[in-house]
């Protein structure tokens, strides 16, 4: 070291500190790639997502504008849960008690719940988010894909409704997503999209088209059957249903295709 002039010292400083940062990447890179997936879900919700415009002014400067996912998630929730809604109806053994959850699908009332344990006879009841108790029908069933339509009365003070959005977009394994459910009051689960079921079906030409029936997340604590599942636009992607055997597997949600078939059979 001795033997060096400050101008070498310099060029041999920055060297050791190029090679140390690039180990220190390496590292982290490798440490990241074997840690749990909860671990770099945590880290990756950390990242804010910065949207870069051009400022309107003649001097060219840029503004940034940075949008968290939490913001994203606050304002997707409050966009859906005006279209949320609680059913009650009758039971197998004769009595009234609390059904399932729903979601308003049309500004008439329609409104997609899971099946199970439905009971084709009796009178429904559908709770708003305002908290007024309306009457409502079955409207159609889907056996296929163990969806039900409720249709609500309407009255004098509630001629139409506010309808959730529906995606029309195809999720994304790794795409952040909300689970809306909640008994007794509103409670919230954020997760992420794991794996995306599908199925053959035949179009109306007979020709075999796969379709995506089932979502599969890693939101375990959603066990009440017609929950929603949202994208951080506020859209309806899912429905907590009970699938082909009549159970509610945790983290698994009907896909926005049979929901969207069902409506349209609407009577």
């Amino acid at each position: 070291m001795e033997e060096l002039n400050k101008t070498q010292i310099i060029l041999l400083t920055l060297l050791v500190s190029f090679v140390t940062s690039i180990a220190t990447g390496i590292i982290t890179t490798s440490l990241l790639a074997q840690a749990p997936a909860s671990v770099t879900q945590t880290i990756n919700r950390v990242v804010e997502h910065t949207i870069e415009t051009v400022a309107p002014n003649s001097g060219g400067v840029k503004e940034v504008t940075v949008v968290k996912e939490e913001d994203s998630i606050i304002t997707a929730i409050d966009k859906a849960a005006q279209s949320f809604v609680r059913i009650s109806g009758p039971t197998p053994e004769g009595g009234t008690d609390f059904y399932a959850l729903g979601a308003i699908v049309s500004p008439g009332g329609l409104v997609v719940s899971d099946r199970r344990n439905l009971v084709s006879s009796g009178v429904y009841k559908v709770t708003l988010a305002d908290g007024s108790m309306l009457d409502a029908d079955i409207n159609f069933v889907s056996e296929a894909d163990n969806l039900v339509l409720f249709k609500i009365h309407t009255d004098p003070n509630h001629k139409t409704f506010t309808p959730i959005p529906l995606s029309q977009g195809d999720l994304k394994l790794g795409q952040s997503v909300i689970a809306l459910e909640g008994k007794d009051k509103n409670a919230v689960a954020v997760g992420r999209v794991l794996s995306l079921d599908t199925r053959e079906e035949a179009n109306a030409k007979g020709e075999k088209n796969s379709i995506t029936y089932a979502v599969d997340t890693d939101i375990t604590s959603g066990e009440t059957q017609g929950g929603a599942l949202l994208n951080l636009s506020g859209e309806l992607v899912g429905i907590k249903s009970s699938l082909s055997d009549l159970t509610l597997p945790k983290g698994t949600y009907s896909s926005i295709l049979p929901v969207r078939r069902l409506i349209t059979q609407a009577k």
